[in-house]
């Protein structure tokens, strides 16, 4: 069974998708991070950055327990362990999956973290970083419209562990822009067909009620 403390946010959706799509036997204890649940002593001896969400595996490699904090790290885990396609067993195409993951994780994901900042958190609004982050997430969407305009999935042919990590962050983070995905035809055709998916509605749905 595996255990994941995570939030309803993109990055934890990245997560519910993965193991949903992968077929695996887990329960979310979502943590309350306006209360400071990621601070505790507990928590962070999961994660020491506490930071959400954060997987532990009673089954492991070898049938040792294994605790995995990181998006990234903890997708790529459980989309290996499911063994149901996500991830490619060929070289060149794992590579490039892992590549578009990766991009996902730091070239999409902080300007659209930024973006939040500058626009909810920041005590004082400051139009150049505004504009300056917003502007950084429309080119990351406008590189996947481009991608997509010439490809079913992110990777190609084939549904993988990338459109699994790529769509909270158009379905979620995107929606905070004007306009959401007006002018993103690929993007829409695409954020449509990946949220018919069963796994995917069962994935986004964890911790809304």
């Amino acid at each position: 069974m595996i255990d994941l403390w995570s939030v309803p946010t993109a990055n934890g959706q990245k997560v519910h998708i993965v193991l949903e799509e992968a077929g695996l036997a887990w329960r979310a204890t979502m943590v309350d991070l306006t209360n400071g649940e990621h601070q505790t002593p507990e928590f962070l001896a999961l994660n020491p950055f506490g930071k959400a969400p954060v997987m532990r595996d009673s089954e492991g490699p070898g049938g040792r327990p294994l605790v995995l904090a990181e998006t990234l790290a903890i997708a790529w885990y459980a989309a290996e362990k499911g063994a149901n396609g996500l991830i490619s067993d060929d070289p060149a195409a794992r590579a490039e999956q892992m590549m578009w993951a990766a991009a996902i994780s730091s070239s999409v994901a902080m300007p659209f973290a930024m973006q939040f900042f500058a626009t909810h958190l920041a005590p004082k609004p400051d139009p150049w970083l505004i504009e300056t982050m917003t502007s950084g997430a429309r080119r990351s969407l406008d590189v996947f419209e481009a991608l997509l305009a010439e490809r079913a999935w992110v990777c190609g042919p084939t549904f993988s562990v990338v459109d699994c990590l790529l769509f909270p962050v158009v379905a979620t983070s995107a929606k905070r822009l004007d306009g959401w995905l007006d002018g993103y035809p690929s993007l829409r055709r695409w954020h449509d067909e990946v949220a018919r998916r069963p796994a995917v509605q069962r994935g986004m749905a964890v911790g809304t009620d």
